[in-house]
């Protein structure tokens, strides 16, 4: 999140967020986001790493108390793999790539950010999205990912 290439994250302002109701596929995981502004003023961002392309991740970064888990939490599953910062946080029953953690506070950096996943989202229209692409396969390369190649 430290590169000056990576799209802007907004400041969160009360007096201009919309809260969205999320769910992963099976609706077992359940859950809301607040976005300041709103999804369709966002940024939204297509990485091409292995992980966001394979997942079909879009994401936006709201900071972690913007994300409340309604039901199912105990379903999520993680998975991390390279240096194992980032938790990849899926539907244990339907595997719906939900969020990933990126433990920004473990690891002594702010603001405390999760990056979710808006193909979750209730009645997303992906075709309204403002979405920016992101080379994460050439800035943000893994270790143990050479098998994907």
């Amino acid at each position: 999140m430290g590169n000056e290439d990576f799209p802007h994250l907004p400041t969160f302002d009360a007096s201009d967020a919309q809260t969205y109701n999320a769910l992963c596929h099976c609706g077992t995981v359940q859950y809301t986001v607040t976005l300041s502004p709103p999804l369709a003023q966002q940024k939204v961002v297509e990485c091409n790493c292995s992980i966001c392309s394979r997942n079909g991740y879009l994401l936006v970064y709201p900071l972690r108390e913007q994300m409340v888990v309604k039901s199912g939490e105990e379903e999520l599953r993680s998975y991390s793999f390279g240096i194992k910062r980032n938790l990849h946080k899926f539907c244990g029953r339907c595997g719906s790539a939900v969020f990933f953690d990126p433990r920004m506070l473990a690891f002594g950096e702010s603001p405390d950010l999760l990056g979710i996943n808006v193909r979750m989202f209730k009645d997303v229209k992906l075709d309204k999205l403002q979405i920016v692409h992101w080379d994460g396969w050439n800035k943000s390369r893994f270790i143990d990912s050479d098998h994907l190649q």
